[in-house]
């Protein structure tokens, strides 16, 4: 992945378990977070921190069965080789399955653990506040048209899309928020013994309500494996469970906003970050993906009159916006 740890398999001889060692590139548990922090210090392993409050609320998460911390290596629980996104390709009604058990548990992780009290809980203490929000918007006009384009954009149009980051940001904090996995996509969901399980959680955050929502719909080729159908009923079946657990109703309209507001976000983020790494960390791999988040970009940023000022800027620098809007 484009993060700080790796993983081995180790298989047990004699036994039917196994373990999923994870290898800190650096045991300082405050090395590899990049982002804007708003919780002081971070004096513990996020992983760990954010693993002991999602198991106490019942979230399905694999066990950690030991922390080397001097050594920067944790033993893990296997949860298998089957992602969520191996339900999805192996057929249409396995994966709308896959997927609904998905909205399932992040409607626990939203509820359950947003309301469990915890002092010491990271989650908490990290917002997706106006500085990350814009942190990352401005992610994507640094690496996606200043780093590829010298001098661009104009002294205007940075003035203005700066302007228009700023009234997303107003609209989203506006909104509803929950605690967020913050990178809860089909390739962090594993299916094992009949049901969903989640790994990759240590960036959890308070977020918008609808965030985990559009990752798990929008991130990377997602979108392009679903089909606009099977979007629509997926966000009206998060409606439905979230209803059902809370008991309260929620208003559906809010909700779509939220959702729109979270995949442009999340897909200019993404975009951002994934020419990040390919410049500064000299990884391409993840270009392969874009192609299938512009079309987003382009479809939700049309919704709206202020939206989309900010697509015909952005089509301005980047070609491959433009052929899509043709």
């Amino acid at each position: 992945g484009a993060s700080n740890r790796g993983y081995c398999r180790i298989r047990l001889e004699g036994e039917d378990r196994g373990i999923v060692l994870m290898v800190l590139s650096d045991p300082d548990p405050a090395k590899g977070v990049e982002e804007v922090m708003a919780s002081g210090v971070i004096t513990e392993l996020p992983f760990v921190n954010v693993h002991r409050h999602l198991a106490a609320s019942s979230v399905p998460v694999p066990e950690i069965y030991h922390y080397n911390q001097e050594r920067g290596l944790l033993y893990n629980q296997d949860c298998g080789t089957i992602h969520l996104r191996n339900l999805l390709e192996s057929g249409r009604d396995t994966g709308r399955m896959g997927f609904e058990a998905a909205i399932a548990e992040l409607v626990k992780v939203q509820l359950d653990a947003s309301q469990r009290p915890a002092d010491d809980f990271l989650g908490f203490k990290v917002n997706f506040d106006r500085k990350l929000l814009r942190w990352e918007l401005d992610h994507f006009t640094e690496f996606a048209i200043q780093a590829r384009f010298p001098g661009k954009p104009s002294p205007a149009d940075l003035e203005r899309i700066g302007q228009i980051y700023d009234e997303i940001c107003d609209e989203i904090l506006a909104g509803p928020y929950a605690l967020q996995h913050r990178d809860y996509m089909l390739d962090n969901l594993m299916w094992k013994d009949g049901r969903i399980w989640v790994i990759d959680f240590q960036d959890a955050l308070m977020g918008p309500l609808a965030y985990d929502l559009a990752c798990l719909l929008y991130d990377r080729d997602t979108s392009a494996l679903l089909g606009p159908e099977l979007i629509r009923h997926l966000v009206s079946f998060y409606g439905d469970c979230y209803e059902a657990r809370s008991g309260q109703k929620l208003d559906r309209a809010v909700l779509q906003r939220s959702f729109e507001l979270c995949v442009i976000h999340r897909m200019l983020k993404v975009v951002g970050r994934f020419h990040f790494i390919n410049i500064v960390k000299k990884r391409p791999e993840y270009l392969r993906f874009i192609p299938y988040m512009l079309p987003a970009i382009v479809e939700y940023l049309g919704r709206s009159d202020r939206d989309r000022e900010l697509l015909e800027i952005i089509a301005v620098y980047l070609p491959e916006i433009r052929v899509l809007m043709r």
